[in-house]
């Protein structure tokens, strides 16, 4: 712009392009000059802005001569600085104590100033309000907003009523309720994108360089950037592996299924003592059913007319055990089951952190030939065969606008609800049988709900049917803000059959032989995938940024590169009593240190993997729409 030109810029190396809690943000602003210029300062700002947008439906009176009253839709803003914090880059600090000038003049030249900033763990919400620096145009819509659109007769009115009162009575009172609950304070929340003007929350570096005549222009320039939060629970530990993440504590769901009136495959048939040699404890090997063939018409023809029936040998043979079995239908019950540790997680990109269970509370060996001597081979009762898993995710954004008149304020909320399908396996007659359950040890199975009792049996469905149930990259991790709050609900469907289907074309066949079973999960953390590193735990500790040299007014970079490095850390103290220098004073100083406490020893356990930690970075992506409109 004329003879002045400015850029920022972001160091991206170290974060892949995407910033989380503790990280030290970097950059530097490049002014080029090509002819003098005044200035009062160059400030570089530090913004976080959640912005939500509602159309609220309003009668408004048209003054005609029937004075009618139409139905017209009203556009709401509420926007929030999630984050906010500044930085003088010029004049340098030590000119702007002991100058009193208010301008400063730049010869021709290229000036390149460095920032650092550090993101902190919790929000910081300003309500963005105010009316001079709140008129924004809608270029698309033609729409005209004052503060965020509240600006109206009745808030003119309010407020000047409102300001007089406290001049009268100064006012030591504390804002409106409404006001107080409406901010919260929580861990910053990330970058959000793609729903349009409904919801957002975008990240930036701003830099602004005041001109020293109001009717010049400011010059300014953006550099938007993704933030990622760390996965902390409540008490801003790691999630994972806090103490809310303990091998006992299960998140589960489970659902009963029956399969009513089924006959075993193989029925076993006990022999008369009397016509074995065996001994009263043994038992004949199961056979199956006597069938009795069909015969032709000639085979009916030349066959020998049967003797008629011995009336003393059938009542001799009353008393024994007839060969032909006596079949009964039963009813096989058993529970779908979708289990978590607890809490109950998602993370995209990774496997499944959840396991399927098929669980029961009848003792397995019914559904084996274990009578019979043979315990390792199945009668078929307790098979089932899985031929469908559907997985869906109901993302669930929920807004809210603060409506104000200057006296009464009142929220307006909204929802939308995306359904994102996350698998639809179809497996064809995969046989799973309840004889192959072993009896659970989990928190899960001892708990007396659903009609189990404390004897449960599962059996678990392989992880390789279900491996490619994975979130997709692009999912914000679950968070709650002033006025943006994401939630996710996991809905599982199994569709479960007590015999083999023929014909998967043939619907009438699945309508009759399909049973599906549907587990909802509610509430279920979405995380980020991004847990805590060694370099991040010590930027934790540390309540201050490194300390730059700023570069005076007329210093310069060569080829843009910047001069003012941050100056190495101090050596720790030596302590009382020794000597300086020496092999002997490095030792007694080492001996020196305390030694690690279990809790340091514990916390580093826990650290996340570098290059785990770099792949979650990158894989958060954001909508086009989110470098845009920044203000």
């Amino acid at each position: 712009m004329g003879n002045c030109d400015v850029a920022i810029e972001i160091d991206r190396a170290t974060s892949g392009g995407t910033f989380t809690n503790y990280d030290v943000l970097t950059g530097s602003v490049k002014l080029t000059v090509t002819g003098s210029i005044s200035l009062n300062y160059i400030q570089v700002k530090l913004e976080g802005i959640s912005k939500t947008e509602l159309s609220i439906p309003r009668e408004v009176l048209r003054r005609d001569k029937r004075d009618r009253r139409e139905k017209r839709d009203k556009i709401l803003q509420d926007a929030h600085r999630v984050l906010y914090d500044t930085l003088i880059v010029f004049p340098p600090e030590n000119i702007r104590q002991v100058s009193k000038a208010k301008e400063f003049t730049l010869t021709p030249g290229t000036y390149t100033y460095p920032f650092t900033f550090k993101l902190p763990l919790n929000n910081s919400c300003i309500k963005l309000s105010g009316i001079t620096n709140k008129v924004s145009f809608n270029m698309k819509k033609l729409d005209l907003k004052i503060n965020n659109g509240n600006f109206n007769s009745n808030m003119v009115k309010n407020m000047a009523v409102s300001y007089l009162q406290g001049q009268q009575m100064p006012s030591t009172s504390a804002p409106p309720p409404t006001q107080q609950a409406y901010h919260v304070t929580a861990q910053l929340p990330p970058s959000l994108s793609g729903l349009g003007e409904f919801a957002s929350i975008k990240y930036f570096v701003k830099v602004t360089c005041k001109r020293s005549s109001f009717l010049k222009v400011n010059l300014r320039a953006f550099d938007p950037f993704i933030f990622l939060p760390l996965d902390l629970d409540s008490h801003n530990l790691p999630l994972i592996h806090s103490e809310d993440y303990e091998e006992y504590r299960e998140a589960f769901v489970r659902k009963d299924v029956v399969f009513k009136n089924r006959i075993p495959e193989i029925i076993g048939v006990k022999m008369p003592s009397g016509k074995v040699s065996m001994s009263s404890n043994d038992k004949l090997l199961p056979q199956a059913p006597l069938v009795v063939p069909r015969k032709s018409f000639l085979q009916k023809l030349f066959e020998p007319p049967a003797p008629p029936p011995n009336p003393r040998r059938n009542s001799a043979a009353s008393g024994s055990t007839s060969p032909r079995p006596q079949v009964n239908t039963q009813d096989v019950p058993f529970a779908f089951e979708i289990r978590f540790r607890h809490p109950a997680f998602l993370i995209p990109t990774k496997l499944p952190s959840f396991k399927l269970y098929l669980v029961s509370n009848v003792r397995p060996s019914v559904y084996s030939l274990s009578e019979f001597g043979r315990p390792e081979e199945s009668n078929g009762l307790g098979v089932v065969y899985l031929q469908r898993l559907v997985m869906d995710l109901t993302s669930t954004t929920t807004i809210s606008v603060l409506e104000s008149d200057g006296v009464l304020n009142e929220i307006h909320k909204s929802r939308h609800d995306d359904v994102i399908n996350i698998c639809n396996n179809t497996y064809q007659n995969l046989k799973l049988d309840l004889m192959n359950c072993k009896r659970s040890k989990n928190s899960s199975s001892t708990t007396a709900s659903n009609n189990l009792a404390n004897n449960v049996y599962e059996l678990e469905i392989p992880k390789k049917y279900f491996a490619n149930c994975v979130l997709p990259d692009y999912l914000s991790p679950s968070f709650r803000t002033c006025n943006i709050q994401r939630k996710y609900r996991l809905t599982v469907v199994g569709g479960f059959s007590s015999e083999k289907i023929a014909d998967f074309n043939n619907s009438a066949e699945l309508t009759r032989k399909l049973s599906y079973v549907d587990l909802q999960i509610n509430d279920i953390k979405v995380l980020g995938g991004l847990t805590m590193t060694r370099s991040l735990s010590e930027g934790a500790s540390t309540s201050t940024i490194p300390t730059i040299n700023k570069p005076l007014p007329d210093e310069k970079t060569a080829n843009g590169a910047d001069s003012h490095l941050v100056p190495p850390p101090k050596l720790p103290n030596r302590p009382d009593g020794l000597p300086v220098g020496g092999a002997s004073s490095a030792e007694s100083s080492q001996d020196s240190l305390p030694l690690p406490t279990y809790e340091d020893v514990m916390k580093e356990s826990t650290y996340q993997n570098p290059s785990d930690h770099q792949r979650a970075r990158r894989r958060y992506q954001q909508h086009e729409h989110y470098y845009n409109n920044l203000e």
